[in-house]
């Protein structure tokens, strides 16, 4: 009886161990063949399956193959093998980041920091990720601590110079631009940063010379030449600016803001019913733009149209209901045509959101007074009056530091 012969194939084995391949890898990767590298750590990792780094090395290069579902799951293995792989944190956090994810990125790019708290690169990208989710005030030192004297990374500089510029810390803004623009001459964001804040620090001639040096570059740069009308307004140079708004429109006749900065040009000129024209028109183009309710509303009351000013008030406030200015504005309309009682309601709130205007104290106290709350009104008057020093005092000593 004949045998029937079964084949066995012979596997050879590998004779490369992972370290060796490893090396391939990295060559590799070195030369930019992602595809190539990615196979070579495939192979090193099926000899040592234990790797985190082995894992997290095969988790980028999916990333930057766009894989990044397949990314997400090995970097996830990676962190199994070794949750205190900082690399691995970083680039699964990197990896949400570019989806768009901050919930879950912001959490493994923390971790990456306080893994290896001196790797600049990690707080660069923490701070970026804190800042997309409108967490400037925490982004802020991680992109300091991004951002040394010594410090080439624009991106990190930029985003320091706008979490600043958000939170209210204009010439620590302006320093920030200052480097990114120094390190790169030709970013046209940065230098717009730098010129917007030169011109809000009363530095308008210098915000000037920046825009300058854009538009002799690119001509067309809209931004440039919006903050060009923007330094002629803050300089009252209203004819400069009505002239720059309108050069904006004609190229951009959407722009709500342009809109809404001519107005104000206007209607500083004015020419109140062009003002109100142009705000009205940037309503139509944003419907959220409280500012531009809060300004209809101060032309509508300079026409003696109250019922107008204080539709447009209650508008702004009910976009923005922080917005103190526009209860004090609609206190004040409200006492002027003899509505007492909801006038000293929004004098109040308005008192509430900014108690260090003088003005909100002084008009509640002509309201209760109006209506025969003399003590009431006193005190009112008393307290305006404090805070009024208070606030000169404050400016005498901003203005003459010892």
């Amino acid at each position: 009886m004949l045998s029937v012969a079964i084949l066995i194939p012979l596997i050879a084995a590998s004779s490369e161990t992972p370290q060796e391949i490893e090396s391939k890898a990295i060559a590799l990767k070195a030369k930019g063949d992602a595809a190539g590298a990615l196979a070579a750590y495939e192979q090193a990792a099926t000899l040592a399956p234990q790797s985190a780094r082995l894992q997290d090395e095969i988790g980028f290069l999916l990333a930057v193959l766009n894989r990044r579902a397949e990314a997400v799951e090995h970097l996830k293995h990676a962190l199994d093998l070794d949750p205190r792989f900082a690399p691995a944190q970083f680039h699964l956090g990197v990896a949400f980041f570019l989806d768009r994810d901050t919930a879950n990125a912001i959490p493994h790019l923390q971790s990456a920091a306080a893994l290896d708290a001196g790797n600049t690169v990690y707080q660069s990208k923490l701070g970026q990720a804190l800042q997309t989710a409108g967490q400037d005030q925490d982004a802020i030192p991680h992109l300091k601590a991004a951002t040394g004297e010594q410090s080439k990374d624009v991106a990190a500089w930029r985003s320091l110079a706008i979490a600043l510029q958000k939170t209210g810390d204009t010439p620590g803004a302006v320093d920030a631009y200052r480097h990114a623009v120094d390190l790169e001459p030709s970013n046209v964001d940065a230098r717009n940063g730098l010129a917007l804040n030169l011109i809000n620090m009363r530095r308008p001639e210098e915000g000037l010379a920046e825009l300058q040096k854009i538009l002799a570059a690119d001509p067309n740069n809209i931004t440039a030449r919006f903050n060009v009308g923007f330094a002629h307004l803050r300089k009252a140079e209203l004819r400069e600016a009505i002239k720059a708004f309108r050069d904006v429109i004609g190229r951009d006749p959407n722009n709500a803001a342009a809109h809404y900065n001519l107005g104000i040009a206007l209607k500083n000129e004015d020419e109140i019913d062009a003002g109100k024209a142009e705000f009205s028109r940037a309503l139509e183009i944003d419907p959220t733009l409280a500012e531009a309710h809060y300004m209809m509303g101060i032309a509508c009351w300079q026409s003696g149209e109250f019922d107008c000013a204080a539709g447009h008030m209650r508008s702004a406030i009910a976009l923005r209901p922080d917005y103190g200015e526009a209860y004090f504005m609609l206190g004040t309309v409200l006492k002027q045509k003899g509505e007492f009682a909801p006038a000293e309601e929004a004098l109040r709130a308005a008192i509430r959101l900014e108690p260090a205007n003088p003005g909100p104290y002084n008009t509640l106290a002509q309201v209760l007074r109006q209506t025969g709350n003399i003590e009431e009104s006193k005190k009112m008057f008393a307290e305006g009056a404090r805070v009024k020093k208070n606030t000169e005092n404050k400016l005498w000593t901003i203005l003459h530091p010892e």
